[in-house]
């Protein structure tokens, strides 16, 4: 696919496998380097993620779109605004028509086309040529791009499609670093196993081992013994420590938090098949007093105090499986018993009365019966909504969220939820139970309100919270203690 010229310096991070840490570790990396003088941008040429965010368009008049979460967490670290350009490929699962899975295409934050095995090829020059042409342009406008792969680099059977690592490394001439996680085990076979299959073994210049846990003097002769093999330097051995940034990958939810304190705020988020922008509760689960979990249990989600349905990217399907298993009867004497129930994007709809897909956007199935909690119909269309807002809830707290969605949902009862800043009508609420199309609204400022319906002890003013900021420069710092930092900026031709 040829080599573009080189522009700004470039440090890629690869990993053994898909949520070894890549995404935070190139947080850090762009922050580091921001803190250096640099102009920094990160770069992900295809991101497989269910978490987006809105972004501005790079390009004369361009609109602004979709990206994935973790490239806007990204450049929060460089001190920039996210960009079509930094994720200029996203690819979102879906259960597809007929409950056949597939891919949502978002092609510089626009979806194009819902893809099925082998469809892809079909996109593949207008694809690259987008790739190519976002990275030209993040590379004559910055000083330094951080680059970060998409699962494994040594997936020999995709050599010849590897986007995201292969082929991105040549294009920016990018060293790598190859991140392995050490908490899964066997992460020495990992990294000699994706050296030893990966298509550019010179350009990898550095090990990182991440996650450890406990002391690190055990490593040495292993250590010792890769680098005899690859000849290749392990650059850091970072431990663990309590993840202060959002979760990008679904997985990470499958962990529950310890068990919550007595007198704690029990918060139940319905684990949905396809849920999506679970960022949204991020702030919520590090407020004092809140226990914060995803459960697809019934029992679980009846001890909770307050019930969120969170976004997804199959509503009907994952509506489907909600009652599947029960959980709509969960809801539904939850909301008899007068408990906060929230439904954020897809969540707000399937609490409505009724879903219409008159098109086949996303289903065969319409119209398809709500679970009734609010006066609600929507209509899906073709068109997806893309857009950052202000908003106004009625406590009178202003919000800055966004709209991803292809639904448009009319209500036929109840008051709005939030009021936009061109004055028109957003979501719906009847007493306890709340809905909203925005994303980023789902904040601690309800809080209180919910301790006192559940009867627990008021806390107070609760203790100023550090900032995305704040913590993305603790993350640094702790990366940074643990990484041989001036080998590392040796690496990246400045």
């Amino acid at each position: 696919m040829g080599v573009m010229p080189q522009r700004a310096a470039s440090l890629m991070l690869q990993g053994t496998a898909s949520h070894v840490g890549k995404t935070v570790l190139t947080a850090a990396l762009c922050r580091l380097f921001r803190r250096e003088g640099w102009r920094v941008a990160p770069f992900k040429a295809q991101n497989l993620s269910l978490n987006a965010v809105i972004a501005v368009g790079a390009l004369p008049g361009e609109p602004p779109g979709e990206i994935g979460w973790a490239q806007a967490l990204q450049a929060a670290a460089c001190h920039i605004a996210p960009s079509l350009d930094m994720n200029p490929i996203l690819l979102k699962p879906t259960s597809g028509r007929a409950g056949v899975g597939g891919c949502q295409l978002v092609l510089r934050g626009r979806a194009v086309a819902t893809l099925g095995a082998g469809d892809y090829g079909r996109y593949a020059p207008e694809v690259v040529e987008k790739v190519r042409a976002a990275l030209d342009r993040l590379r004559a406008s910055h000083d330094v791009v951080i680059l970060e792969g998409a699962g494994s680099p040594a997936e020999i059977n995709l050599l010849d499609r590897d986007l995201a690592n292969r082929w991105t490394a040549d294009a920016a001439d990018a060293p790598v670093l190859l991140v392995g996680d050490i908490s899964r085990g066997g992460v020495f076979a990992s990294l000699l196993g994706t050296w030893m299959l990966s298509p550019h073994p010179e350009r990898i210049r550095g090990f990182v081992v991440n996650k450890l846990h406990g002391g690190g003097a055990a490593l040495a002769s292993g250590l010792r013994e890769l680098e005899r093999r690859t000849g290749v330097p392990t650059l850091g051995v970072i431990p663990w420590r309590p993840p202060e940034l959002p979760e990008e990958d679904s997985s990470g939810l499958d962990t529950s938090p310890a068990a919550p304190a007595p007198d704690t705020l029990r918060i139940g988020v319905v684990r949905l098949p396809h849920i999506a922008n679970f960022t949204d509760f991020h702030q919520l689960a590090r407020t004092p007093g809140v226990y914060l979990f995803y459960s697809r249990q019934a029992d679980e989600l009846r001890a909770a105090h307050v019930l969120i349905l969170p976004g997804s990217k199959s509503t009907v399907a994952d509506l489907e499986a909600l009652r599947a298993a029960g959980l709509d009867r969960v809801l539904l004497e939850a909301a008899a018993a007068g408990k906060p129930i929230l439904g954020i994007c897809a969540g707000y709809q399937m609490m409505g009365r009724e879903i219409r897909d008159p098109g086949g956007v996303e289903s065969d199935h319409s119209p398809v019966a709500g679970l009734g909690l609010l006066p609600v119909v929507t209509e899906f269309s073709p068109e997806k909504r893309t857009e950052r807002v202000r908003a106004r809830d009625p406590e009178g707290v202003d919000h800055v969220g966004y709209f991803i969605h292809a639904g448009r949902s009319q209500r036929r009862g109840g008051e709005p939820w939030f009021i936009l800043a061109d004055g028109s009508e957003e979501g719906c609420r009847c007493d306890r139970l709340a809905g909203t199309a925005l994303h980023g609204v789902v904040t601690p400022v309800w809080v209180e309100s919910w301790r006192k319906w559940a009867g627990l002890t008021d806390l107070g003013t609760p203790p100023p919270q550090p900032s995305l900021d704040q913590r993305l420069d603790r993350w640094a710092d702790h990366v940074r203690a643990h990484l041989d930092w001036e080998r590392v900026q040796a690496l990246v031709r400045v």
